[in-house]
C-alpha cells in the first residue's frame, strides 16, 4: 500500500478525527467552486494511518500525507489552483478549485448550486453514491472507518462507536465520538454560514441534511 494520497477532500475529512476539522466551500463569481480542508488526526487514528504506510517506507512513517502526490492526483482529477501542505506530516491543508463543477462532489449530489447559491445535501443515498464513484484507494481508506452509511446499513451512533471500539480500541472510538466537522459555505455575495456536524452522526447518517 502506498502512502496516503486521497483524491477528494471529503475522503480526507473522514480520516481526520480527534479534533474539529474544517471545510470551506466558496462559490466564486465565475461559477467555479473553491474548497479548503484542514485538520489533523488524533493520536489513536494517527497510529492507524502510520501503520498503513508500506513497510519499505518505514523510515518515513512520521509522514502520513504525501502532499506532492495529493496535489498531483487532484490536478489529474481536473482541479485547478491546487495547494497541499502539511506542517507535521500528519496534519493536512488542501485548497483546490472545481472550475466546471463536474467532480464527484457534484455528480454524487453532495454539493449543488441553485439560484447562485451553494447547497450541501448530506444523505445516505448521496454519501453512498460518492463512495461508489470515487477511486479504489479512497474506498480502501473509507472502509477503515467501518461506517454503515457507505453500505446502506442502519446503526445508531452508540452502536457504531461500540463497533469501532471493539475493532480498533477505545482510543480511536473516543476520537471519533468527540470529533466534528465544521462546514462553512460562502456565496458570491459574501454571505456565509457555518455548520458543525458530529463525526459519528455523519458516519451513521439516517436522514437528509440540507445545509446552505
Amino acid at each position: 500500500m502506498k502512502k496516503i494520497c486521497l483524491l477528494l477532500g471529503t475522503a480526507l475529512l473522514l480520516f481526520i478525527t480527534g479534533c474539529t476539522s474544517s471545510i470551506t466551500l466558496t462559490l466564486n463569481k465565475n461559477g467555479s467552486v473553491t474548497a479548503e480542508f484542514s485538520g489533523a488526526p488524533g493520536k489513536g487514528f494517527k497510529e492507524l494511518l502510520k501503520a498503513s504506510v508500506d513497510s519499505k517506507d518505514a523510515e518515513n512513517k512520521e509522514v502520513v500525507f504525501d502532499t506532492k502526490a495529493i496535489k498531483k492526483e487532484l490536478e489529474k482529477g481536473g482541479f485547478t489552483d491546487v495547494k497541499a501542505s502539511s506542517q507535521t506530516g500528519t496534519d493536512i491543508y488542501i485548497k483546490m478549485t472545481d472550475p466546471s463543477r463536474k467532480s464527484e462532489y457534484f455528480t454524487s449530489g453532495l454539493v449543488n448550486v441553485k439560484n447562485n447559491k451553494l447547497k450541501v445535501v448530506l444523505s445516505p443515498a448521496n454519501l453512498k453514491k460518492f463512495y461508489e464513484s470515487t477511486d479504489e484507494q479512497t474506498v480502501s481508506y473509507l472502509d477503515m472507518l467501518l461506517s454503515p452509511v457507505f453500505n446502506s446499513d442502519t446503526m445508531s451512533e452508540k452502536e457504531y462507536i461500540e463497533l469501532v471500539s471493539s475493532f480498533y480500541g477505545k482510543d480511536v472510538a473516543s476520537e471519533i465520538e468527540q470529533s466534528s466537522v465544521s462546514l462553512t459555505i460562502v456565496n458570491p455575495d459574501g454571505k456565509k454560514s457555518t455548520h458543525k456536524i458530529k463525526m459519528s452522526r455523519l458516519l451513521t447518517l439516517n436522514e437528509t441534511l440540507q445545509l446552505e
